[in-house]
């Protein structure tokens, strides 16, 4: 299933996709360091050389990936609120290397069938930053990443 996107406000996204997985699974799938390694894309040609998170009130995730040349992509970030295996809320920035403004990001699973629902709420400073994430290609990155969750989930369940 291709991820649903919506614009919603002035500075908002919400991106919906169904999971073939429990909740329990994809909650873990996407707060587990050693799950996050196999399914969270950089670029092509960026592997993932670091990757960090606490997923509780006040834990920190550290993203990172880096090509053969020693340049760096980084994304970092706070947990504000977790209630597993339903609900996250965080704050994370995109190093380029400069930090891009905060977006704040409410994850939410649900139960749907014999799968879970995925809901990620992401909330930019202004339209302006919202709309450079997009022209950035956020959406194609996540859709491509999304469905290696996908074959980590089936190859795991």
């Amino acid at each position: 299933m291709l991820t649903q996107v919506t614009r919603e406000g002035a500075s908002s996204l919400v991106l919906t996709r169904r999971l073939e997985a429990t909740p329990a699974r994809v909650w873990d799938a996407l707060t587990r360091a050693g799950l996050l390694t196999r399914w969270m894309l950089g670029p092509p040609g960026w592997p993932m050389v670091r990757c960090q998170f606490a997923a509780k009130a006040g834990g920190l995730m550290h993203v990172e990936w880096s090509d053969r040349m020693g340049r760096t992509l980084t994304l970092t970030g706070e947990v504000i609120e977790a209630e597993p295996p339903w609900r996250m809320l965080h704050v994370e920035r995109l190093h380029l290397p400069d930090p891009s403004p905060e977006n704040v990001v409410e994850t939410l699973l649900a139960p749907d069938g014999t799968g879970t629902r995925l809901m990620l709420h992401m909330t930019f400073p202004d339209p302006a930053a919202r709309d450079e994430m997009l022209a950035g290609g956020l959406v194609e990155g996540m859709e491509e990443s999304f469905v290696r969750l996908e074959t980590v989930l089936a190859e795991d369940g």
